[in-house]
This record gives structure tokens, sequence and C-alpha cells, in this order.
């Protein structure tokens, strides 16, 4: 939930890569109010919500939904407008239930995630060997409440049936909550919410030829020539290699 405030004039906003700029624009025209910027030197387009209108429509969207410390925000915002506007909103406490129920979990892989295909071809002294990886790194603490995010990401890493590690980044000597899944138990089941619950960014994109790869993984087809080149195109594909977005799963959301 992040929210800016000045005394008058309370935002939400999001920022999402300009490669999700069909994305910012299917928000915004849900939300009915705000603006999208666009920070070119930054890669980046950041959705804008400041009319009251347009903020109360963004609390009945996601009011209840929240698990990690960012709900602290949208109570801040929701107290901003029962003080200045009259409402009678009611701050809902953190969603509990089990992360299958909702798509909460693809949010967070919306913005946090990666999925990545390893392949390591054979040699004389190398055997060859592929991997499907998916990786879920989020700050320790929040900037704002500097309140831990230590029992929503221990939900995720329980579900997904791995162990919730750290990773201390070099250059900024920042230290991260690290969930990565390489199993096939854990792809299974990330494979099977993910299918229920459809990222909506174009990580979407990524994931579906993931998908594909790790079902050569799982069903064990990807011994031939012709399985591992179709899983090679698939790993060159993603991520930094995808030239070509289609976004007709918005037509959905």
């Amino acid at each position: 939930m992040p929210t800016v405030f000045n005394k008058h004039n309370p935002r939400w906003h999001i920022t999402l890569h300009i490669k999700n700029k069909p994305l910012a624009q299917k928000l915004l025209s849900k939300i009915g109010y705000g603006f999208i910027r666009y920070k070119t030197k930054h890669n980046a387009c950041v959705l804008t919500v400041s009319p009251v209108k347009g903020l109360k429509v963004v609390i009945n969207m996601i009011n209840g939904k929240l698990r990690t410390p960012k709900i602290n925000q949208l109570y801040v915002l929701i107290h901003w407008l029962n003080k200045h506007h009259g409402t009678k909103i009611k701050k809902l406490p953190p969603y509990l239930g089990h992360l299958s129920k909702d798509a909460w979990l693809a949010g967070f892989i919306d913005a946090d995630g990666s999925f990545g295909i390893r392949y390591t071809k054979k040699t004389p002294d190398i055997k060859r060997k592929i991997s499907c990886r998916f990786r879920l790194e989020q700050r320790m603490v929040d900037a704002k409440t500097n309140k831990s995010y230590s029992s929503a990401l221990a939900f995720i890493a329980d579900y997904l049936v791995v162990r919730l590690n750290t990773r201390t980044q070099k250059s900024t000597k920042r230290t991260y909550y690290l969930i990565e899944i390489s199993s096939r138990a854990s792809i299974i089941i990330l494979i099977d919410y993910l299918d229920h619950y459809g990222l909506l960014s174009a990580k979407l994109l990524d994931y579906l030829d993931w998908r594909e790869a790790a079902q050569h993984i799982i069903y064990k087809t990807n011994s031939t020539h012709q399985d591992l080149a179709e899983i090679c195109v698939l790993k060159n594909n993603m991520n930094t290699g995808r030239s070509h977005f289609n976004w007709d799963h918005l037509n959905n959301f």
C-alpha cells in the first residue's frame, strides 16, 4: 500500500516497470481517477491517485485483503478520510486465510518474484543439468513502520514447502528475505496456484514459458534433442530476452 501523505493531499501510488505500461493503464481505468507519470530515465511508470473518490475506490479494492506491514499505511489513509471527509470506513484486519484462497500471493509475485530456467550443457567433464527456479525476495523490515515481514514471508515459504532464507546484497550490505524453489513438489504447488490466480504483469509471460519448461521436467520429457531445443528457446525468450509482449490477459481483469 504505497501512500504518500501531506496535511491536505494524501496520494496512493504504485510504481511499475515501463514494460508494464498497459497494466498501469488498465489499473487507472479500473480505479477511474488519477494519472500516470512516466520516468523514462528509470524505465518506470508511476500510477498516482489523489482525488478522494479515487482513494475510496482503492480502499474498497484492498481493505481486508492485505497481509504485510503495508496495511498500516492503509490505516493511516482510512483515518485521514474518516477525519477530514466524514467517512466511516472500518479498518479491516489483515487477512489470515490460507494462501490458496485468494490472489494475494500472485500480486506479491507480480511485484517481487522472478522465474528462471537453468540449462547446463553436457560436456566430457560436466553432466547436463536442467532446472526451473523461482525466487521471491523482499526487504526484512517495512521502511515506514519498522515492522518485520517475517511472518508474511514465512507463510509463503510454508505454503511452497521450502525454507525462508536471507541474502545480503554485496553492493548495499542490505539483507533481504529470500524464498527459492526448484523441487518438483514445490513447482507443482506454485503452478497449481498461478494457473488459478493468474499474474497481471508482463511476468505472466515469463511464468508461462517457465511452466512449459517445468512440465518437461515434471513429466520427464527433457531428454531428446527436440525437448532440449524447446527448453533452450523458452529460456532465451524469458526476462531480458523477451521482445514481444501480449496483454490479452488484461481483457478479463
